[in-house]
């Protein structure tokens, strides 16, 4: 679905666990694709899970108010870039650099991995500057 401006949204039910002011904590069921199969009672592959997230609301809501969370499409993306994407190319990149500067390739392996660290860090330390950009909104909804 696209809002008014044309950006892809993303759409979550939820309830709020938590409401201060205009923020609310909001508890999701995140599910796999195959977690609406018909047989997933038999089948290991499926897979839910409860998520906590906190969204913003232009209304107040209360614990226990039934929601819908919305978030642009982009962000996702934008998520699986810093969190998979870039620490992927930072390795592979400071693996091949070890090993063209005469590492075995053991040690070019566990410095590609041990790059890991700092960018998770540096991921860490951004973090309130960057969840500026990660907004979620929560709009009440009628119960079910």
């Amino acid at each position: 679905m696209t809002d008014n401006a044309g950006s892809r949204m993303v759409y979550h039910d939820g309830t709020v666990v938590k409401a201060e002011g205009n923020k609310v904590q909001v508890k999701i069921i995140s599910q796999s694709a195959c977690a609406q199969c018909h047989v997933k009672g038999v089948c290991a592959a499926a897979d839910m899970e409860e998520k906590v997230i906190e969204a913003v609301s232009p209304k107040p809501l209360r614990e226990g108010d039934i929601v819908t969370v919305i978030m642009e499409e982009k962000l996702g993306r934008l998520a699986v870039f810093y969190g998979f994407f870039l620490p992927f190319i930072v390795m592979v990149t400071v693996l091949f650099t070890a090993h063209g500067l005469g590492s075995s390739e053991s040690q070019a392996a566990l410095l590609g991995i041990g790059s890991l660290l700092p960018y998770y860090l540096v991921l860490y330390t951004l973090r309130k500057r960057i969840e500026k950009d990660f907004i979620f909104k929560a709009e009440k909804r009628d119960k079910y």
